[in-house]
């Protein structure tokens, strides 16, 4: 009876399994849904995950750095009192960050942007002057010139069609901002609790996968874990130290060189520099062509110290800040980049690189192990 029992229950797991996959693909619209209004609900809880992800690499320097007295016996009354001050003062940082944004940095964008935007009609003009007067000259240029003309004009009728739209569409925008508000003060508030909790959450997580789990799997399972949150805090840490000292950097070379919006573009160039390899391009792209439209001699300028400054972000701040945290070479970068983008969009182009890096080494670590198993040496 008991070899039946034995024999019996993996068949009985097979058939379920397949009834339920049987239910889910013929019924994938309704179980899409279901999971999609489940996550609806828990939306909050799981961007709380996120916002206590981040806000635990401050918290963590904080206690390691700032707060490492309160660990010594002379302050035993106090060592309680470690993670709440941490806690408060990552707040007060990333709030002091904001206030600083509001208050110094988004009027000038805000001013820089209202100026170019006053200034491009006087800039196209500028612009198609300088074609004419270049260009005339040149045997079948005029068809050449009409062209670039016709094309300036359409690039400005569909600025025009996307404020139309935009303008539309603000009620909308102002209804998913309020309930995105909603949703972050709830998901910031579960994150606190979850960041002063965090040993405890950490300790119950581990109780449940041990108790429901193979010790063997939960300890595979708990590699990973660590590996992935060791790896994703490098990444997300320090690509946000490089952005900001791109872009201060870039900033501060602008007007040295007297260069103009450069807030504007120091901004931009920063903000892009949070995708590797390809973010510093694609800051440079809009940079250049706002100021091509000013003074074309002083968008050679900018191009030229924009290289220098990428090479002494490749060779320097770079492997320093951010350093092997990914662990990937280049065309493996732009793979997770690609496939991170096409699934999940802008997230996924970002985190696509830490996930990918996280699989790449379980792989190469699987990979060694067998070769080591099989006493096979490839050089």
């Amino acid at each position: 009876m008991k070899d039946f029992k034995e024999k019996l229950k993996p068949n009985v797991i097979l058939a379920t399994y397949i009834i339920v996959l049987s239910y889910v693909l013929l019924n994938f619209e309704k179980v899409w849904n279901l999971l999609s209004s489940g996550l609806g609900i828990l939306t909050p809880f799981i961007g709380a995950i996120g916002i206590a992800f981040v806000l635990n690499i401050p918290m963590t320097l904080i206690e390691k750095f700032i707060l490492f007295p309160l660990e010594s016996r002379k302050y035993e009354k106090f060592q309680k009192l470690k993670r709440p001050l941490a806690i408060i003062l990552t707040l007060i940082l990333i709030i002091g960050l904001l206030i600083t944004l509001m208050v110094f940095v988004i009027p000038q964008l805000v001013k820089s942007m209202s100026t170019l935007t006053e200034s491009i009609p006087r800039y196209l003009n500028s612009f198609e002057h300088m074609i004419d007067q270049n260009l005339s000259n040149i045997p079948g240029a005029d068809k050449l010139i009409n062209d670039i003309l016709s094309m300036w004009k359409d690039v400005l009728q569909f600025a025009s069609e996307f404020l139309g739209v935009a303008v539309s569409h603000v009620l909308d925008f102002t209804i998913s901002v309020t309930s995105g508000i909603v949703t972050f003060f709830l998901a910031l508030i579960f994150s606190i609790y979850m960041l002063a909790n965090k040993e405890k959450l950490s300790l119950t997580l581990k109780k449940f996968i041990y108790a429901h789990l193979k010790i063997k799997f939960a300890d595979k399972l708990l590699e990973i874990g660590s590996l992935s949150n060791d790896i994703f805090s490098k990444f997300i840490g320090g690509q946000c130290l490089e952005g900001c000292i791109i872009g201060t950097l870039c900033t501060i070379g602008m007007l040295i060189l007297g260069l103009p919006y450069a807030l504007l573009i120091g901004v931009i160039i920063g903000v892009t520099s949070l995708i590797p390899i390809f973010g510093a391009f694609i800051g440079t792209i809009p940079a250049i062509f706002i100021i091509f439209m000013i003074k074309p001699i002083e968008a050679l300028i900018f191009l030229i110290f924009i290289l220098a400054l990428q090479q002494v972000e490749g060779h320097f701040i770079y492997p320093r800040v951010v350093g092997n945290s990914v662990g990937l070479s280049p065309i493996w970068v732009m793979l997770a980049m690609l496939v991170g983008g096409s699934l999940f969009g802008l997230l996924g182009f970002l985190l696509g690189i830490p996930a990918f890096s996280v699989i790449y080494r379980l792989i190469r670590e699987n990979t060694n192990k067998k070769l080591a198993k099989k006493n096979i040496k490839i050089n």
